[in-house]
């Protein structure tokens, strides 16, 4: 019995059904990677943080704060929308260079954005995929004003602290113009890592009245998983 056409018709089935797979599109970034939910994932900050407050035009009182955060994902549990969260566990060195607790976060990644909840405030802090000029309402997701925030970079390379980064955003929003009150505001995040600097510049100045300002700045020192 002759079984070579049986073995070319064979052949000819499987050559066409790998081409038809090389031909389908991969699978699209749409940079989730910018926002790790794997448990065991962890980031550590140095923080540095200011705030001034006087009344009456005196002299500002300045505090001055410098400390570490380690954030570290530790668990993961459905939320009361059905969604798959997971627990942040935030903890900061004793004068003995132990990491205890400080507080718990939340996190939430959906398809088209990254949610934190952060001092029980949930925000939107990325949207996907990244794109420059992409903007957001931050405190769409809570009672606050809104404070809209944007892409002003995607995808580029950054160094920090001595650690190099190949792909990071960065995300920015400026307070609308105000006679009294002042916002800066400035994240950016990294492939595979999550938020690696944070920083916040906040000043209401009441003039004769009073001022105000809070400055916090969270910078990355390490990173990894368990």
């Amino acid at each position: 019995m002759n079984h070579r056409p049986h073995f070319l018709l064979l052949l000819a089935a499987v050559l066409t059904l790998v081409a038809c797979r090389e031909d389908e599109p991969a699978e699209a970034d749409i940079g989730h990677a910018y926002f790790p939910v794997n448990i065991g994932h962890w980031v550590e900050y140095h923080v540095d943080s200011i705030r001034q407050h006087s009344d009456n035009n005196t002299a500002p009182d300045t505090v001055v704060y410098s400390f570490d955060i380690r954030e570290e994902l530790v668990e993961q549990l459905t939320d009361n929308e059905g969604r798959p969260v997971q627990r942040i566990l935030r903890t900061t060195r004793d004068g003995n260079g132990n990491w205890i607790p400080k507080d718990v976060w939340w996190q939430a990644r959906e398809q088209v954005r990254g949610e934190r909840t952060e001092e029980n405030m949930r925000r939107v802090k990325l949207y996907f995929p990244p794109r420059t000029g992409t903007r957001w309402n931050t405190n769409a997701r809570n009672t606050d004003d809104a404070f809209e925030i944007g892409y002003t970079s995607v995808d580029q390379p950054y160094s920090v602290n001595g650690l190099n980064f190949e792909n990071t955003v960065t995300v920015e929003g400026t307070y609308p113009p105000n006679p009294f009150i002042t916002r800066n505001y400035r994240e950016r995040w990294a492939k595979g890592v999550g938020l690696i600097e944070h920083e916040v510049d906040s000043i209401n100045d009441q003039h004769s009245l009073g001022y105000n300002r809070f400055y916090v700045r969270y910078t990355i020192t390490a990173y990894g998983d368990q």
